[in-house]
């Protein structure tokens, strides 16, 4: 795979500028338009940024690089959840509009687009995920509406019941009928497709929950909150639900994506409300700035 690349020191309010060895011009980065975090699932040491300039990664916690040559509002993004080629995305091209839903098969190299995404038009999906127990099912936040597609993508549905607003999904690596939602003040769940939804806990009444994580050897869920940090749900043996607060960013950090190795989900990113990018290998109880 062809990338430029810069080395950085990851304090990232700044707009990066620079030239590959090959002397082909990096675009500039803007920290404070990272949409999406992912850890590639075919490489532990590389890291996925959906930034509103393109594609990038952060390769062994030092290198940034860009991804291809798209320069397109990636405001929607998510890995396939299990072949580490296969991407998908969302947002505007670079020109204005929306993309629509769109896949790569050669990890972000080239794009092709699959459909518009929604029925009336492309959509610019702000939250999305691919269902980690069945990659033939999407879902996408799209003008307050939770979109859901059952055939990879091609075709699209506006779901009945809306939940209030979506700022990240998830998906039960082990039922596909179980997604998990994060919104302003709530943590909903649903366990017939997005069909209907219920609130998990009354912990987050006050809260925001910016991202959500599963991890797929335990089921437990991991939460980068606004003010309780990252917090674990897992259930309890005699039912119930067990909020923990894990661990929380330094100098007060807020994280708003949060991204887990799926080989070893004590690793863990987190990308942080003052455009810091963090690492945590003990689960989220400890962070440090990489780079």
């Amino acid at each position: 795979m062809r990338m430029n690349h810069i080395t950085i020191g990851l304090f990232l309010p700044f707009l990066l500028a620079a030239c590959a060895s090959g002397g082909n011009p990096v675009a500039s980065l803007k920290a404070s338009h990272v949409h999406g975090l992912a850890v590639d699932r075919g490489d532990s040491n590389r890291v996925y940024l959906a930034t509103h300039d393109g594609l990038f990664t952060v390769q062994n916690d030092t290198d940034l690089q860009r991804v291809g040559s798209s320069r397109d509002d990636f405001m929607g993004f998510s890995p396939h959840p299990s072949d580490p080629n296969i991407l998908f995305s969302s947002g505007h091209p670079k020109g204005g509009g929306n993309i629509g839903f769109q896949r790569s098969e050669d990890k972000g190299e080239r794009w092709k687009k699959i459909s518009n995404g929604n029925p009336a038009g492309p959509a610019d999906f702000h939250a999305m995920m691919v269902h980690p127990a069945n990659p033939n099912h999407m879902y996408g936040w799209y003008k307050l509406r939770v979109h859901r597609s059952l055939d990879g993508g091609e075709t699209w549905t506006v779901l009945p019941k809306q939940p209030p607003e979506v700022l990240s999904f998830a998906g039960d690596p082990r039922n596909e009928n179980v997604v998990y939602i994060g919104t302003i003040g709530d943590l909903l769940m649903s366990t017939d497709k997005g069909e209907s939804w219920t609130s998990m806990t009354s912990v987050f009444a006050n809260d925001v929950v910016f991202d959500v994580e599963v991890d797929a050897s335990t089921g437990d869920l991991f939460l980068a909150t606004r003010d309780s940090g990252i917090e674990r749900v897992s259930r309890g043996s005699e039912g119930g639900t067990i909020v923990e607060v894990m661990g929380k960013l330094p100098d007060g950090d807020v994280p708003q994506h949060l991204a887990l190795d799926p080989k070893n989900p004590q690793i863990m990113y987190a990308f942080g409300k003052s455009h810091t990018l963090y690492k945590s290998t003990d689960g989220g109880k400890t962070w440090q700035k990489i780079l």
